[in-house]
């Protein structure tokens, strides 16, 4: 009972912090396990760390750590715990000892390593700790990758100074890389810049699985290319509430956390769609006409309460033209730079929201660079030529229809290679509309 009446104060380290998820983890965590108190974020600059972090660490009954200050808070501190020493870095604070949750947080997610070839991108500290909980995972072998190759051997030598010794760093002139699991410890896919790729220019053949540490967006482009070849893979938040729960046990012992388990299983649910709110994204579906991509993506944006919009509609509100007339009367070449330009103000909206593009909307020259200053993923609704004519007819409302079924065919086949390279996700889109919506939503470890 003392330790639930007294009023506790935490809080996260680092620089900068931006949207963190932190203060609404541990504050709800709290408040389902009756711990009054209260989580802030202290965004300390580099230069007040010295004149300030001592008066925290005196003030706060707990405190996180994250980047910059990993390492360099380790100095202030009055020790560490075994974990925390392994590791080399500290994310949690408590009576001046660091801690290291980060294992704990990944070692939940159960990501499939024993016995696999192992191969990690990056080489900083969460990199480190992926390396070495695949060590105490049975890894049969480990691969680093990262663009600064004395840090990749750095890490090697760190992890066989812990007794394993099937590590080897590579280079990124190296050629294929086969692995069993690919683990991704770079920022790179993090929200806002949401089209970057960690393994963009290495070829990269993963047969099992991918963990992407990223949590922002849910699921990275390189999470939801691995999803659309069938592989298992896992995005980095529910290591973000496992690490952030093991904090509050180590703050908090005399809780009985798994009296709460129901509860904090529910929490942890329903953090998805807070990424949405606080880091908005736009999603695109893609496809051929008759693919589905107004229907799906108006049921996908109702499950998941988010605005929908179809470009389509947006196009003959902004023309005050339907589209036969708008190609009738202007010309496809007219209605193509119409196109192109409503997509751009829908891709600049605010919110998040979920956008069904038209048949030839990413099949306009430039929309490779389009995309890729925007924070916009793209799924890929893919059905067959036969099942698109059988679900659109002769619909006189489809102006690239009109020419005949020879041409119709030759449209599909010359678009099918833009689609299936700007595709993030590709779902086959011929099942069950039900069952579609929930592997998107299931692909962004969504609930409804």
């Amino acid at each position: 009972e003392v330790q639930r009446n007294r009023y506790r104060r935490f809080g996260l380290l680092g620089y900068p912090l931006g949207h963190s998820l932190s203060p609404l983890i541990h504050q709800r965590i709290m408040e389902i396990v009756g711990i009054p108190g209260e989580y802030r974020l202290y965004p300390l600059k580099p230069e007040e760390l010295a004149s300030d972090l001592p008066k925290l660490l005196a003030s706060l009954d707990g405190l996180n750590c994250t980047i910059p200050y990993k390492e360099s808070i380790i100095p202030y501190l009055q020790g560490c715990a075994p974990c925390a020493a392994a590791y080399g870095a500290v994310n949690t604070v408590h009576g001046r000892v660091g801690y290291n949750t980060d294992g704990i947080g990944f070692a939940a997610c159960e990501v499939p390593l024993k016995g696999r070839s192992v191969c990690i991108l990056g080489a900083g500290g969460g990199a480190r700790v992926f390396a070495l909980e695949a060590v105490r995972a049975g890894a049969r072998e480990i691969s680093i990758l990262a663009r600064t190759p004395q840090r990749a051997e750095a890490l090697v030598q760190d992890v066989k100074a812990h007794g394993y010794s099937n590590i080897l760093a590579l280079g990124l002139e190296a050629g294929p890389v086969n692995c069993d699991v690919c683990l991704n410890g770079t920022p790179v896919g993090m929200w806002p810049k949401v089209r970057g790729l960690p393994a963009e220019n290495q070829e990269l053949k993963v047969g099992e699985g991918v963990f992407d540490g990223i949590y922002n967006p849910t699921a990275t482009r390189f999470l939801l290319q691995a999803k659309g070849q069938g592989i298992w893979a896992k995005g980095g938040l529910q290591m973000l509430f496992e690490q952030a729960l093991a904090a509050q046990k180590i703050w908090n012992p005399e809780v009985d956390f798994q009296a709460w388990s129901s509860e904090l299983a529910a929490l942890k649910g329903g953090l998805a769609r807070e990424v949405l709110r606080q880091s908005p994204i736009k999603l695109v579906l893609s496809g051929f006409m008759g693919s589905g991509k107004s229907t799906v993506g108006s049921a996908l944006a109702k499950a998941v309460a988010l605005p929908f919009v179809d470009l389509d509609e947006s196009i003959v509100q902004v023309a005050g033209q339907t589209i036969p007339e708008i190609f009738q009367t202007q010309g496809e070449a007219y209605f193509r730079k119409l196109e192109r330009g409503v997509f751009l103000a829908e891709l600049k909206r605010p919110e998040t929201l979920v956008l069904a593009a038209g048949g030839g909307t990413l099949v306009q020259e430039g929309m490779e660079d389009i995309l890729g200053e925007s924070r916009a993923l793209v799924i890929y609704l893919d059905v067959s030529l036969p099942t698109a004519i059988k679900r659109v007819g002769r619909d006189q409302g489809r102006p690239m229809l009109g020419s005949g079924l020879a041409e119709t065919e030759a449209l599909y086949v010359s678009r099918r290679p833009s689609y299936e390279s700007y595709a993030d996700l590709r779902v086959p889109a011929e099942g069950d509309l039900a069952q579609i919506v929930n592997e998107i939503m299931s692909a962004f470890e969504w609930q409804g």
